[in-house]
């Protein structure tokens, strides 16, 4: 009777060992796949934040060239609303002349 026992008990160690182990190549074949996919993951990450960096500088630069456009555009309004250009404006544009000035035409 002791054989027998003795044999039952191996076999039953020798089951759970392979259960065992089966089991723990399962957890280590996961975690593997867990690993792949976060490194994965993690370049895809690091792709987009460089994008999204170029985006904000070409974005950074746009800006800035608009608010130069602005400040030129407000330079000009200020400009269009002095004296000088009016009387710059109506020299042109009607050949007005102010007093003291000799104008001189070509010959037709």
């Amino acid at each position: 009777m002791n054989s027998r026992k003795g044999k039952k008990g191996r076999s039953r160690r020798s089951r759970v060992s392979r259960e065992n182990r089966t089991a723990m190549i399962l957890i280590t074949l996961v975690v593997c796949l867990l690993f792949v996919v976060l490194l994965f993951e993690g370049h895809r990450l690091s792709q987009r934040i460089d994008a999204n960096e170029l985006r904000a500088k070409a974005l950074e630069e746009e800006i800035s060239d608009e608010e130069a456009r602005t400040e030129s555009i407000t330079e000009l309004r200020e400009y269009m609303q002095s004296d000088e250009f009016i009387r710059q404006a109506a020299k042109d544009r009607l050949g007005l002349v102010e007093s003291g000035e000799i104008v001189f035409r070509a010959a037709e």
